[in-house]
Order: structure tokens, then C-alpha cells, then sequence
């Protein structure tokens, strides 16, 4: 499948919340309540017209959908590393199958991973006493599902929203590890103000990167004075708001973000996942944008 000029897609999340008879179901035959969740998560960013789709990450928050299946922790309320991170088995495999399985080569499917320094500092390190031997340790862990899903996605998105907090400077080793053996187009997600981080990662090796321009539109001017060549994941719909923009709110975003990068670098999406917005106002916010693609499309056609 080829995609069009600004392209649309997701950073991740959907809103995840089990209906009633699917969670009935699962009391009566052991029927899995989330895959309800990720269907139905799958097709609204279809219906909504999105090109890239994700499977909603509806079974659990990003870090412990991660840490619950990875060796050497121990889950509390914060997860408690005791002893060597390893991959053991397939993370978020059976998800993205069932995704691609109900995509059925309409769209394409991106395949996302937390990161390993997010895990690290997500966290309590009782076993190596080292925020960046952990990191590592986990970005070599993720490298076994990163390889996993390579056959399954068409795109592969880690998400470092830590970055933005605390940039380490063995970043470059962290995501060099993570999409080793990878050959897919390779997106990193940082939400936040990256605008005193953004000439570093514009060295990172990777082809996309993706960041909240709508939370931070003064991201622009800094992308504007940057030398880069990666595609910018060009976030264009608030998620910390509980609001649908208005399509000419949405447009008169993407019409800045085209006058700074241009078409042909930009791809649309919301700032970052929809996890906490309702159902309605995240479908709601995902059709708005795809309309305001279109009436920027139009008037520029």
C-alpha cells in the first residue's frame, strides 16, 4: 500500500474499556475482554479514515504492558527489577496479528515498543544500581520483540516519553540496540518540550520523529532552524484535552506545519495516545483530523 501526501496515523493508545458482555463472556468461557477492546479500537481509526493504525494498546498502560512479561521483575505498583531483564516470550505479537488479521491489507500497522530508558526510570533498580545498565539491559530485551513484530508491522514506533525529561546521553546506543536486525521504517515518539533536545535527536538513527506540536506549536521555529532528514510525526490534535478540536482549528495547525516542513516530510497525528480521553471524543478527534487533512488537501489542490 503506498501512501499519500500527509499521511494520517496514531502515536498508540486507544481509549480501553471492556464492554460489559465482553467482560461477562470472559467470566462465562474465558473469552479475552481486551481483544473486544482492540477490535473495536482498530476499526474507529479505520472508520475514521486513518492510514497508519495501531492495535489501541488496550491491554495495559505502556510500561506494564511491557515489564509484566519481561524476566527479572518482580510487578508492584512500581515494578521491581531483581535480576537480569530478558525477553522470555512474544510481548504484543498476538495483538498486532489479530490487528493485521482485522485490517486485512485496507491500511497499515505500526507496531509500537516502550523504551527502554522509559522503563528504566519507571522502575525501582534493585538489582543493577545503574540507569544506564538497565536501560541497556531492557533495550536488548526489547530487541527480541522488536525483531518479533518486524514481520507483522509496517512500521516500527518506540516511545521515550523520558527523553523529554532527562536525556541521557547514551540515547544513541539505547536506540541503536532497540531496532538492531530491524529493517522497517524506524519511528521514536517523544512527547513533551523537545525543543532544547531536538538537535540530538535529529542524530539518533532512526527515519521518524514524532512530537507534540499542538501542546507546543514553539516546537516549529525549532525544527525550522534544525538541519534534519528524518519524517516528522507532525502531532496536530491535543490528547491532554478532553475536547474535539473544530476541523479549522486542526487545519490551520497543519497549514503551519507545512509552511515548516513542507508535504512531503509531515505525517499527522494526535500529540500523543488517546488512552485517557473518552471513546467518543477520541474518535471525535481522529475524524476532525482526517477532514482537516482533507480541506487542507483541497484548497491547496
Amino acid at each position: 500500500m503506498k501512501l499519500p501526501e500527509l499521511p494520517t496515523t496514531v502515536v498508540g493508545s486507544f481509549p480501553a474499556v471492556p464492554p460489559s458482555d465482553a467482560l461477562f463472556r470472559y467470566c462465562r468461557d474465558g473469552t479475552d475482554p481486551y481483544g473486544v477492546s482492540l477490535e473495536e479500537a482498530v476499526e474507529a481509526q479505520i472508520s475514521a479514515g486513518i492510514h497508519i493504525v495501531s492495535d489501541g494498546q488496550t491491554r495495559n498502560d505502556m510500561v506494564k504492558l511491557f515489564t509484566t512479561k519481561l524476566s527479572g521483575i518482580r510487578m508492584r505498583s512500581k515494578p521491581v527489577i531483581i535480576g537480569p531483564v530478558g525477553y522470555r516470550e512474544s510481548i504484543t505479537a498476538e495483538d498486532q496479528e489479530l490487528a493485521k488479521r482485522l485490517i486485512a491489507g485496507r491500511v497499515l500497522l505500526k507496531g509500537i515498543i516502550t523504551g527502554p530508558f522509559t522503563l528504566a526510570m519507571s522502575c525501582q533498580d534493585d538489582y543493577y544500581h545503574s540507569p544506564e545498565k538497565l536501560a541497556m539491559a531492557f533495550a536488548d530485551a526489547l530487541n527480541g520483540e522488536a525483531n518479533r513484530l518486524a514481520g507483522l508491522v509496517d512500521i516500527l514506533q518506540v516511545d521515550e516519553p523520558f527523553f523529554s525529561v532527562e536525556y541521557p546521553e547514551y540515547a544513541d546506543a539505547l536506540v541503536s540496540a532497540i531496532f538492531e536486525g530491524v529493517e522497517l521504517p524506524r519511528a521514536l515518539h517523544v512527547c513533551g518540550d523537545v525543543g532544547g533536545i531536538f538537535s540530538k535527536l535529529v542524530e539518533l538513527p532512526v527515519d521518524i520523529l514524532d512530537h507534540e506540536f499542538a501542546a507546543h506549536p514553539e516546537l516549529l521555529d525549532v525544527v525550522s532552524d534544525t538541519n534534519f532528514t528524518q519524517k516528522i510525526g507532525y502531532g496536530c490534535v491535543r490528547s491532554d484535552v478532553n475536547i474535539a478540536e473544530s476541523v479549522h482549528e486542526i487545519s490551520e495547525r497543519i497549514k503551519k506545519g507545512i509552511a515548516c516542513a513542507g508535504h512531503g516530510r509531515l505525517m499527522l497525528d494526535p500529540d500523543c495516545g488517546l488512552r485517557h480521553l473518552s471513546p467518543e471524543v477520541a474518535r471525535a478527534k481522529l475524524e476532525n483530523m482526517v477532514k482537516a487533512r482533507e480541506t487542507v488537501m483541497s484548497n491547496e489542490g
